[in-house]
């Protein structure tokens, strides 16, 4: 089991009250939140995959990122209520419910959770420098091959099937999160396609 606020209390036997942390499984599609609902808990996924993001002002979708097991999620109520995102299930999905208050006292007065937190959230910032740094100075190419890699892990959801975040994120969430149209993306990932079929070890140079 990761490090976490859960291996922490389950660790040191600590029974906490259901009203302050649960567990829930959901189908996949489920809404968890939307705008406008500003206050959420503190969403931690045991399996399965999330999809973040909000939507234009013609309501369509536009993800901000894909989250796997291990990931946290939801309002963490320190932006001033500058917080309006959506949070979907793409598969069936396990997630672990923290009181946003409770959550925030355990991380704040427990020091090795401290710890853990800051790593999170630094490798959560570096996540994102690295895909805005893609938008603004890799080719198209570039920027699909840099990001697929990220789809390609194997995972489990919650009914225990094994599959690869790239069966359940469309071009359209890649594109969001590389800055290229859903147009461009298809046609990147078709040639590149087409190339490793050429090769004949099958790989893309």
């Amino acid at each position: 089991m990761d490090f976490g606020p859960f291996s922490f209390l389950a660790e040191r036997k600590i029974e906490v009250s259901g009203k302050l942390l649960e567990t829930v499984q959901l189908e996949k599609g489920h809404l968890i939140y939307q705008p406008p609902n500003r206050i959420t808990p503190i969403f931690e996924i045991a399996s399965g995959a999330v999809k973040i993001g909000s939507y234009t002002p013609d309501g369509e979708e536009v993800c901000y990122d894909i989250l796997r097991p291990g990931d946290y999620f939801g309002n963490f109520q320190y932006l001033n209520g500058q917080f309006s995102e959506f949070a979907k299930s793409l598969t069936p999905v396990e997630l672990r419910v923290y009181d946003v208050d409770f959550f925030k006292q355990l991380v704040t007065n427990t020091p090795t959770l401290a710890g853990w937190f800051f790593k999170v959230l630094v490798s959560r910032w570096c996540r994102v420098e690295e895909r805005l740094f893609a938008i603004r100075s890799l080719t198209p190419q570039e920027k699909v091959r840099k990001i697929l890699p990220y789809f390609q892990v194997q995972i489990l959801d919650a009914s225990g099937k094994r599959f690869s975040l790239r069966e359940v994120v469309t071009l359209q969430d890649i594109a969001d999160l590389t800055g290229l149209t859903r147009q461009t993306v298809s046609k990147v990932m078709r040639e590149d396609i087409g190339r490793m079929t050429k090769s004949p070890n099958g790989i893309l140079n």
